[in-house]
C-alpha cells in the first residue's frame, strides 16, 4: 500500500467510527496537531490519547462532521489532503498533512478555517 492509499484507509476508519483501526495506521508516538482554540484543539502524542482527548470532543464543536477529500497530493514522506469540511453551520475548505514513517502515521497537522469554525459555533 502506498502513503496516499494509506491516508484513504486512515479517513474511511474514522468516519466509519472505526477508531480501533484507525490507531493501528498509527505510530505509538503519533503527534496530532489541531489549530485554534476550541474543545478538540491541541498537541496531542499517542493514537489513543487522540481519540481521548481530541476526536471524542469534536462533537463539542462540530456536530455532524464530514470531511470530503478533494484531492491528495505527496511530496517524499508526507501526504497533503485537499477536503472540504462540513458540520453543522459550517462549509469550509481545509488542508491536512500528514507524515508517514515505515507505513504508519507518525505525524497530523490540520490547517483548518478556524474562523470559520468559530463562526459556526456561534451561529447556533
Amino acid at each position: 500500500m502506498n502513503n496516499i492509499e494509506l491516508i484513504m484507509k486512515v479517513y474511511q476508519c474514522f468516519f466509519d467510527g472505526d477508531l480501533v483501526g484507525w490507531a493501528k495506521f498509527h505510530t505509538d508516538d503519533f503527534e496530532l496537531k489541531q489549530p485554534g482554540n476550541f474543545p478538540h484543539s491541541g498537541t496531542f502524542i499517542g493514537p489513543i490519547v487522540a481519540i481521548e482527548e481530541s476526536f471524542s470532543k469534536l462533537p463539542l464543536t462540530l456536530s455532524n462532521l464530514a470531511i470530503e477529500p478533494i484531492s491528495f497530493f505527496e511530496s517524499g514522506n508526507v501526504v497533503f489532503v485537499h477536503a472540504l469540511m462540513t458540520a453543522e453551520g459550517l462549509s469550509a475548505e481545509t488542508m491536512h498533512m500528514f507524515t508517514v514513517n515505515d507505513g504508519l502515521v507518525s505525524k497530523f497537522q490540520g490547517f483548518d478555517d478556524t474562523a470559520a469554525i468559530a463562526k459556526s459555533v456561534k451561529t447556533r
